[in-house]
């Protein structure tokens, strides 16, 4: 496992208009803005596009189930942005889309053409260390991140517990749960069944 910790920058909102191909359009404005690591939230409609949808067989390296769509499908998804290869921003799209009780989920590669409107969200972060770099096993190029290798540090619930005195942890836990409109409370709200 690698992490890298940062902080976030400027936040952008960017409309892509019918005809214009997404996929190079965020390519350029994030090129223009400098953004050198970031994610990208967007939705949507796309008139076609090319997606891989897994792999032909699951070996490493994998060889792309390329999967061409036509006509006009709705979509969101996510992008991540980290440095490439000198220094150009590389940014891999994962995304959802659905037209006529059909859905494909995949890597949105070469093309995505909108169909009338992309509304994406590109949250810049900074003070992180990443990278994407091609990694020889897999043949993709991989995310590289700041830290690696967490066993090598000592990890608080490894120390010897003294089940008198509360740990963090469990502080932390109690003080999430009391919270007035927590998530754990809005949850049961949501789930508890009207009283008869």
């Amino acid at each position: 496992m690698q992490y890298t910790e940062g902080q976030i920058g400027r936040v952008f909102i960017v409309r892509i208009d019918d005809g214009e191909d997404m996929l190079e359009s965020l390519h350029r404005f994030v090129q223009d803005k400098g953004i050198q690591t970031g994610s990208i939230l967007f939705l949507g409609a796309l008139m076609n596009g090319r997606m891989v949808t897994g792999p032909e067989e699951p070996v490493i390296p994998p060889v792309p189930h390329f999967v061409l769509f036509e006509g006009g499908w709705e979509v969101f998804g996510v992008g991540t942005i980290y440095r490439g290869e000198g220094g150009i921003p590389h940014i891999h799209y994962h995304a959802s889309v659905g037209r006529s009780g059909h859905a494909l989920t995949g890597c949105l590669r070469e093309e995505a053409v909108t169909y009338l409107i992309v509304e994406a969200v590109i949250t810049e972060f900074t003070g992180v260390s990443a990278r994407r770099e091609f990694d020889q096993k897999t043949q993709l190029s991989l995310p590289v991140l700041g830290k690696s290798n967490p066993r090598t540090e000592k990890r608080e619930e490894e120390k010897p517990v003294d089940p008198k005195v509360p740990s963090k942890k469990t502080e932390k836990k109690e003080e999430t749960s009391e919270l007035p409109g927590g998530l754990a409370d809005i949850i049961r709200d949501l789930t508890r069944r009207p009283s008869s």
